[in-house]
C-alpha cells in the first residue's frame, strides 16, 4: 500500500500536476492500486528526469517513511529502454555521417572497389614478376659482370614499380 498522488506531491515539494505528468510520461510508476511507493518513485524520478531540473529537484529529498521493498516490473523500465534505444540510434547516425563525409572527401572507398583495386594491382605485380625470368635469363647468361647484372635487375624492378604506380594513378587513388 502506497501513498496518494497528492501526499506524494506534498512530500516531494511539487504540484499534483507535476506528479501526474511524471506518471503520464512514465518517469515514475504507480502501484497496482493507483497509489505511489515514495521510495521507488523518488529513485525513478531522479533516474528519469534529466533536462530542466530545478534546485529543489536536485536537492536531496526529505526524510523518507519506511515502505515496501521494490518489486521489479515485468516489462522493465520503458523510459530507460527508450533512452538506450535513442542513444544507439544517435550513435549510429553519427557514425554513418562520419563515414559519408570521409567517402565524399575521398578518404574512404567502398570495400568492393578496394577489392577490385587490390586484385588489379596484384595481377600487375604477378604478371611482371612471372615474366621477369623469361625476359632476363638470356641477357643475364651472357653477362659475367656483377654490376651489370645488378643494374639490369634494378631496371626491371623499377619498370615494374612504375607500371604499378601508373595503374594506381589511373585508378584515381
Amino acid at each position: 500500500m502506497g501513498i496518494s498522488l497528492r501526499a506524494y506531491a506534498r512530500r516531494r515539494g511539487c504540484s499534483l500536476t507535476a506528479v501526474q505528468k511524471a506518471i503520464t510520461a512514465k518517469r515514475i510508476s504507480t502501484l497496482a492500486d493507483g497509489t505511489i511507493d515514495p521510495e521507488r518513485a523518488d529513485r525513478e524520478w531522479t533516474r528519469n528526469t534529466f533536462a530542466g531540473q530545478t534546485v529543489r529537484e536536485a536537492a536531496p529529498p526529505p526524510a523518507r517513511l519506511p515502505s515496501l521493498p521494490e518489486s521489479p516490473g515485468p516489462a522493465g523500465d520503458p523510459v530507460a529502454a527508450y533512452l538506450r534505444a535513442r542513444a544507439v540510434k544517435e550513435s549510429f547516425q553519427a557514425r554513418t555521417a562520419e563515414l559519408d563525409y570521409k567517402e565524399r572527401a575521398g578518404k574512404l572507398i567502398d570495400a568492393a572497389r578496394a577489392s577490385e583495386y587490390a586484385a588489379t594491382f596484384s595481377a600487375i605485380v604477378k604478371d611482371g614478376l612471372m615474366a621477369m625470368p623469361d625476359r632476363l635469363a638470356p641477357m643475364l647468361a651472357a653477362v659475367d659482370d656483377e654490376k651489370t647484372i645488378h643494374r639490369m635487375l634494378g631496371a626491371e624492378i623499377t619498370a615494374l614499380l612504375r607500371k604499378v604506380s601508373k595503374a594506381v594513378a589511373d585508378a584515381g587513388l
